[in-house]
């Protein structure tokens, strides 16, 4: 695997235990964004490991679902997540009324894991 793309993993495991200790802790609109953060970077890493490079959210989100999710490498559902995961990061980190609860995170946590994992086993 090359450094790069163990770089993103390494980032993106980081970001699922700050995300852990996040909903731990009861801060749970920080819980949300790091695992989002944990799927953007193992979404980068695959897109990275078939040669294509994107740097903003949108188009990592757009390649995920074009390349890998179209291609039929994952399932349909796997985009699902991290569309949605972005939506409520962005909500959770840029309007003060956004609320968060424990299950939702519990959720958004499990599926991150998820995705990360399906992420790794493409780029072995």
């Amino acid at each position: 695997m090359n450094p790069d793309i163990q770089e993103h993993f390494q980032s993106a495991d980081e970001f699922l235990r700050e995300s852990e200790h996040l909903m731990f802790g009861g801060f749970y609109r920080g819980a949300v964004g790091r695992a989002y953060y944990a799927m953007f970077h193992a979404a980068t890493a695959v897109l990275l490991s078939r040669g294509i490079e994107r740097r903003s959210h949108h188009s990592v989100l757009s390649a995920f679902g074009e390349y890998i999710v179209r291609a039929g490498l994952v399932e349909r559902r796997f985009h699902t997540y991290i569309t949605k995961a972005f939506a409520r990061r962005n909500e959770c980190d840029y309007l003060s009324f956004t609320v968060a609860d424990k299950p939702e995170v519990e959720t958004i946590l499990k599926r991150a894991k998820e995705f990360v994992e399906v992420c790794r086993k493409l780029c072995l």
